[in-house]
């Protein structure tokens, strides 16, 4: 089995779009996604979070 995706790696800048759930690091434990482990509910539930963290995620300071 594949290692579970770290947080660094699914979100570099502290918030992730849903369709990342749909690409490597994910798929290499899931091919379909959340699809194939989760059921239709919990996925939408899933997509809430993350749309929820996205739209009140502070942005980070540009560094110069």
């Amino acid at each position: 089995m594949a290692p579970i995706p770290t947080r660094r790696a699914a979100t570099p800048n502290g918030a992730m779009e849903v369709d990342r759930l749909y690409e490597s690091p994910f798929t290499e434990i899931a091919p379909h996604g959340p699809d194939g482990l989760f059921p239709s509910d919990d996925i939408d539930r899933i997509v809430s979070i993350l749309n929820s963290v996205r739209a009140t995620a502070a942005p980070v300071p540009e560094v110069a």
